[in-house]
């Protein structure tokens, strides 16, 4: 039939006295603090809040509800939250299209964030922001006083937020002075007492193995070795520990072994002296200082607060040793700063062990004339987990850069031999043929999409019309959106290929550029390294392979050659 006139929702929604033509897709957000949850909060419940929203939605036509997305228990000066991340990922994929919050506070109390989420990352994206008790709608909202209000309130949010965390931090400091405050978890060896309050007593399972490791290293074994004899001994690690709680329920963690960090964390700990410690991992809000693992001088020890586990002599033997051992390597450090300084680890970041995935470190070795006689990598699965996740293994530091060189100079070789054959076919027919079959392919691809938009964009008129009725609308608008994703990826493929044939005849190529610039390199630098190598892989075998940057654009280079070839031919 014959199409009418082109006419605005506004118009067609007038006409017909229908003023819910256009709705956006919606999400109500809800969020609780900590602090906050399980008390009474003014009617800022979870429920409360989403029972709210869901009022305002029935009394608005252009919002339909999408989904719900509640964060309770969620600080509001992170937005790392698990349902505010949903919300963005459903955002991002275009089933939201507007987000709406009982008040800003809800949103965020980080001023500086939630004010770019409001004032640029919603509007990029074309999200509408409703805040109801604020009165603000990002829609109607174009005014100077609300351009002002918002960051005003997200300012006054964050100070409140500030303001909460320095009396929280207060309260639990005033509390931890009493001994009236333990941490989340107990330490590895104690358990939470059953019949006093605020402190702990000895876990039966798990305290024998701490006073062991104690003794161990006080007799001077090292931790790779005690890692080693508490996994021979199938001793209970500290994250299985927890599962067997049920503090922890992932089941990956029923079969973990023990590591030198875990071993580091129990020996330097006071709470096995009978103390209770506060400060390990501190943090601050008000004060910003983010989460960290806490300096000795940062604790605060209550002494004689539960059962030791090991003596004070013990422990202070122990600690002993950790400065010694530091003193030592402090000293060696400074006597070898000037060698250590010539020494330089190209592949850092980028060589792993290609038999289990870890890293291959980096290891130094002196010869009696305090001299570094020999460079190599070994392998890091085998040194951090106890000797046991895979096998020994390593390969010299001057191996690994003689063979890197080796593939470069072949790639090199490789890539002017096909520049010479590129530059025989410029101008032919070859190449005019391939530039008209990719032009082709892209024009074919562009007026596929052109054409199924155009028809998508004619359903709302037949729609309006009443040559659809609301099911059959909504079936072909999906069909037609379906049909749309997928050749707007055939056309976006064909647009890649014409592109990269044009950028290579035309011999701009990041690859071809970077190799070249190892033409004249008689040794591997830094920069040769940055610039052509992604990754370095080593086996037991010695075996090492190279993989180098641009293999996207390597490929393409070789693909368009393949059929200039073809062509000639």
């Amino acid at each position: 039939m014959a199409r009418k006139s082109r006419r605005s929702v506004a118009t067609v929604a007038a006409e017909k006295n229908d003023a819910a033509v256009v709705y956006y897709p919606t999400a109500i957000y809800a969020r609780l603090s900590i602090e906050n949850s399980g008390k009474d909060d003014e009617g800022d419940s979870i429920a409360n809040q989403i029972s709210f929203c869901r009022d305002y939605l029935k009394n608005a036509s252009d919002l339909r509800l999408y989904d719900i997305y509640e964060d309770n228990g969620q600080k509001g000066t992170r937005f790392d939250r698990p349902e505010f991340q949903r919300l963005m990922d459903d955002v991002r994929a275009g089933k939201v299209k507007c987000i709406v919050v009982k008040d800003l506070s809800r949103f965020g109390r980080n001023y500086l964030e939630a004010g770019e989420y409001l004032e640029k990352i919603f509007p990029f994206m074309g999200v509408r922001f409703i805040s109801i008790t604020d009165g603000y709608d990002s829609l109607l909202s174009s005014d100077a006083e609300g351009a002002l209000m918002i960051p005003l309130k997200n300012m006054i949010n964050d100070v409140y937020a500030k303001d909460i965390s320095r009396k929280i931090i207060t309260s639990f400091r005033a509390r931890q002075e009493k001994g009236e405050f333990l941490p989340a978890f107990a330490p590895y060896g104690y358990m939470k007492s059953q019949t006093q309050q605020y402190r702990y007593e000895p876990d039966p399972v798990t305290a024998p193995y701490v006073k062991l490791i104690f003794e161990w290293k006080a007799a001077g074994v090292s931790h790779s070795e005690i890692c080693n004899r508490l996994n021979d001994m199938g001793a209970i690690t500290p994250a299985r520990r927890k599962v067997e709680l049920g503090i922890w329920k992932a089941e990956k963690y029923k079969h973990t072994i023990w590591h030198g960090r875990s071993i580091l964390d129990i020996l330097q700990n006071p709470t096995y002296t009978g103390a209770i410690v506060y400060g390990r991992m501190p943090k601050s809000l008000y004060q910003g200082i983010k989460i960290h693992r806490g300096k000795p001088e940062e604790l605060r020890i209550l002494p004689e607060m539960h059962e030791p586990l090991v003596s004070q002599e013990l422990f202070d033997q122990v600690q002993a040793i950790f400065a010694e051992t530091k003193k030592n390597a402090n000293r060696k450090m400074e006597q070898t700063a000037d060698v250590r300084r010539r020494i330089i680890n190209l592949f850092k970041g980028k060589i792993y062990c290609g038999d289990c995935g870890k890293r291959m470190r980096f290891i130094k070795g002196q010869g009696k004339d305090k001299q570094y006689t020999f460079i190599s990598y070994a392998c890091g699965g085998y040194i951090d987990t106890g000797y046991r996740n895979c096998s020994r293994h390593h390969i010299k530091y001057g191996d690994v850069c003689d063979t890197a060189l080796s593939v470069i100079r072949e790639q090199l070789e490789h890539a002017l031999n096909q520049e010479e054959m590129l530059r025989r076919l410029k101008g032919t027919r070859s190449e005019r043929n391939l530039l008209d079959q990719y032009n082709g392919d892209y024009n074919h691809a562009l007026r596929e999409v052109q054409k199924v938009n155009a028809r998508r964009e004619g359903l709302y008129e037949s729609f309006t019309e009443g040559v659809l009725d609301a099911d059959e609308y909504r079936y072909a608008k999906a069909e037609y959106e379906r049909k749309a994703e997928e050749l707007q990826k055939k056309l976006d493929a064909a647009k890649k290929k014409r592109d990269q044939l044009e950028q290579i005849l035309s011999g701009n190529s990041n690859w071809l550029e970077a190799l070249h610039r190892a033409e004249n390199a008689s040794e591997l630098d830094q920069s040769l390294v940055d610039d052509l190598i992604s990754r370095v892989l080593v086996y037991e075998d010695e075996r090492v392979e190279i993989e180098l940057n641009y293999s996207d654009e390597k490929n393409a280079f070789e693909a368009v050659l393949a059929k200039l070839l073809k062509e000639a031919d």
